[in-house]
């Protein structure tokens, strides 16, 4: 898989998140997640204060939905955080994040 993925959300901005080496952010540091399945679609799209519980919901992810990557983005304002992650939910609906 690619180190580096741009995702587009519903207002156009883009957002560049990095790949996270055997799953693990190796960050105690605030951002952004997704968790994507090796045909690069994103399954779930997160926000954390600290990055490296993200991939807390990776083996839900993994058995119902056949994610294999997680990647991160380093966002410590909680605001901003959270506009980004409905724009990316918004635009790319990730499975795992409908209903929420």
């Amino acid at each position: 898989m690619k180190p580096y993925i741009d995702l587009q959300g519903a207002n156009g901005a883009v957002y560049r998140y990095k790949l996270a080496e055997d799953r693990d952010p190796r960050t105690t540091i605030a951002g952004n997640f997704i968790f994507v399945d090796a045909s690069g679609t994103v399954v779930y799209a997160g926000e954390a204060n600290n990055l490296h519980g993200a991939g807390n919901r990776f083996p839900e992810a993994s058995e119902k939905h056949k994610a294999e990557y997680l990647y991160t983005r380093l966002n410590v304002s909680g605001a901003s955080r959270a506009e980004e992650l409905q724009d990316i939910i918004t635009s790319l609906k990730p499975v795992m994040n409908k209903g929420e």
